[in-house]
């Protein structure tokens, strides 16, 4: 099934850029960044984490009139708007890493973003479909 391959080349695509900046910190030198940096980056982040979070856990449970709107205006499955949610917050991860050399933000992105494929499996029924009128009507 496409949402199938979709999954694996998200997937396989974070990987390997997680690898790629991995490699480049194993190859080059070390660059120090002002503290004052790294705060707004975090700042950031925890703005990035709190949004995906939210929304991956209105479009599976609550199903409010802003997962309505956005599922009638973007026209894809959930199931992909779930996973890219989650994509983004390891590929945040992979930006912090990148600048900082701290693996943790991707290591923690990546966990959810694997999280989220089985939180909107690829079964999911596509926008449209005869159970979305009867979701949270």
């Amino acid at each position: 099934r496409a949402l199938s391959h979709v999954r694996a080349v998200l997937l396989g695509l974070t990987l390997f850029f997680g690898l790629v900046v991995w490699v480049f910190h194993s190859m080059g030198t070390t660059t120090v960044r002002a503290p004052n940096f790294i705060f707004k980056l975090r700042g950031v982040g925890v703005l990035t984490w709190l949004y995906a979070l939210v929304q991956m856990i209105d479009l599976r449970f609550y199903n409010s009139r802003f997962a309505q709107r956005r599922r009638a205006q973007i026209r894809i499955p959930d199931s992909l708007s779930g996973w890219l949610l989650g994509q983004m917050l390891a590929w945040f991860g992979i930006v912090y890493y990148g600048l900082t050399e701290d693996l943790r933000w991707y290591v923690a992105g990546l966990v959810i973003f694997v999280l989220s494929f089985w939180a909107f499996p690829v079964e999911g029924r596509a926008v449209g479909s005869a159970d979305d009128s009867a979701r949270g009507s």
